[in-house]
């Protein structure tokens, strides 16, 4: 592995090669000085594989296709030129790729080391760094630094400030983490009181109850342990309706109201109504000897006081 690559960047600037290409192309420029040569048709060559790319730049790539096609890129910006021979790849470098570090110390690509230093026409990289980029960067109005530019996002420490913006609205995720399974509030947000199942062990809000009592004209120290029981199982088995300790309060007051309506209701329709709609009767009577047999011989029967023949008796011819 090649440990050092020197890569010119005013000439790969110059070239217009990217990263990649600047990378490989460096090392290929040393490729005369060890590589094994060979004459062509009067033209030496020398041996360069894809393998043995990947061996010494295994930063640049590890795909034999991706040295061939950056080759070839670098053949088309006229800097290498390629062949095969007996299954090997060749290549030689172009004029234009013998300048590749001839540009150091030109009229036109100075160094720091080509003119001196203060010159107006070639500056010095550190005149560059202290004076060119500090007046850019220091008090720039169209690209101020980080110290003159106001902070608008405020702090935990600027909260009071009145020209502070207010506090972001929290995404889905943090709303989400501030409420519980069913879509309500968690236990821990005071802000919004939390809707509960029904449960056996169920008990009233004293203060709401009271209230609650008084506006439908009910005591509130009366007995309603039956009402309460009945109340807990009937909607505890219905898991899937939630209401607000509050609400599950006046709900109860209202179950134990019109229980008391339909218990003071229930005599009218049960037992008076009844009673009075029952249809009345009085029962057949039965019918005497003397009615049967005047019935049987087809004769009206006899009235009141009267008496058959033959069952008269006078009581004063007595012996």
């Amino acid at each position: 592995m090649q440990y050092l690559v020197s890569i010119n960047q005013t000439k790969a600037l110059e070239w217009g090669l990217n990263a990649q290409q600047a990378m490989l192309f460096a090392f290929l420029h040393q490729v005369p000085t060890w590589a094994d040569s060979r004459e062509i048709d009067g033209v030496v060559w020398f041996n360069i594989g894809k393998g043995k790319v990947i061996e010494e730049l295994p930063l640049l790539t590890d795909k034999p296709d991706t040295v061939y096609r950056l080759m070839k890129q670098l053949r088309g910006f006229g800097l290498i030129c390629m062949t095969s021979c007996d299954n090997k790849t060749y290549i030689h470098l172009t004029e234009k790729a013998k300048g590749w570090n001839r540009a150091q110390g030109s009229e036109k690509n100075p160094t720091s080391k080509g003119k001196e230093a203060g010159s107006e026409k070639y500056p010095t990289h550190v005149e560059k760094s202290d004076q060119g980029r500090k007046n850019i960067r220091e008090g720039s109005e169209k690209s101020p630094t980080n110290q003159d530019t106001k902070i608008i996002t405020p702090s935990h420490t600027s909260a009071g400030d009145e020209h502070d913006s207010p506090p972001p609205t929290p995404n889905v995720f943090e709303q989400a983490a501030q409420q519980a399974d069913d879509g309500e509030p968690a236990a821990d947000d005071q802000s919004q009181p939390r809707k509960t199942a029904m449960t056996l062990d169920w008990e009233p809000e004293p203060e709401t109850y009271a209230t609650a009592c008084w506006s439908r004209g009910l005591a509130p120290d009366a007995n309603v342990h039956a009402a309460l029981i009945d109340f807990r199982e009937y909607f505890a088995a219905q898991p899937s309706r939630t209401n607000t300790q509050a609400d599950w309060t006046r709900r109860f007051v209202r179950w134990v109201s019109e229980n008391q309506q339909r218990q003071r209701t229930a005599p009218a329709t049960t037992g008076g109504n009844a009673h009075a709609n029952r249809r009345s009767s009085t029962p057949k009577r039965r019918q005497t000897a003397q009615e049967a047999r005047a019935a049987a011989e087809g004769r009206a029967p006899a009235g009141s006081g009267d008496t058959f023949d033959a069952e008269w008796l006078d009581v004063h011819h007595g012996g």
